[in-house]
């Protein structure tokens, strides 16, 4: 009996460490899966000195939504809720990101487009969501998104759907700050 329970604990405690494993590589897996078949709408980055205006004739009508993740302590909205845009041209949008708490707080934004099988065509030029977000206590800020919707988008596409999901990282960043100042 004492080698039956050795044996299941054995197993138990592997398993743990795999699915441990296996969690911490989701992410990345993840997101070389969106990248290899296009879902879950993660848009493209390009250089400004890459982009060549050439505008189409036809519009677009992108539509902006924001939310934020896990009742974070912030106020995330979009100044504007559409903007009809002309593939091939480069345009501005903001944002408005307001911490409502006490404390200082570092926040990320997570994109997507819908449909996204379209979202290849939506390149950011310029994004808030490149870098973490360092907002003061009861601080508002001005967030920037510089893009341009690829001329090659399929004729059938009329409408975009960008969306941001705010995260509240600051546990989290100062955790990696601590760990990375302990390894040095």
């Amino acid at each position: 009996m004492n080698n039956k329970i050795k044996k299941t604990f054995s197993y138990l405690v592997l398993f743990t460490i795999f699915m441990f494993s296996f969690s911490y590589m989701l992410v990345p897996l993840y997101d070389v899966f969106c990248e290899i078949t296009g879902l879950n709408g993660k848009t493209g980055r390009t250089s400004s000195e890459l982009v060549i205006e050439n505008p189409l004739e036809r519009n677009i009508e992108v539509t902006f939504t924001s939310s934020v993740a896990n009742l974070g302590p912030f106020n995330f909205k979009p100044n504007q809720k559409e903007l009809v845009v002309k593939p091939g041209k480069i345009y501005t949008a903001f944002y408005t990101l307001t911490n409502l708490s006490d404390t200082d707080l570092i926040a990320t934004a997570s994109p997507s487009v819908v449909p996204g099988k379209y979202a290849e065509y939506f390149k950011k030029i310029e994004c808030f969501c490149f870098q973490h977000q360092e907002i003061k206590a009861n601080q508002t800020k001005k967030l920037v998104i510089q893009f341009i919707v690829d001329d090659k988008l399929p004729s059938e596409a009329s409408s975009l759907v960008l969306a941001y999901t705010m995260f509240n990282i600051t546990e989290k960043q100062v955790s990696y700050n601590l760990e990375k100042i302990n390894n040095e």
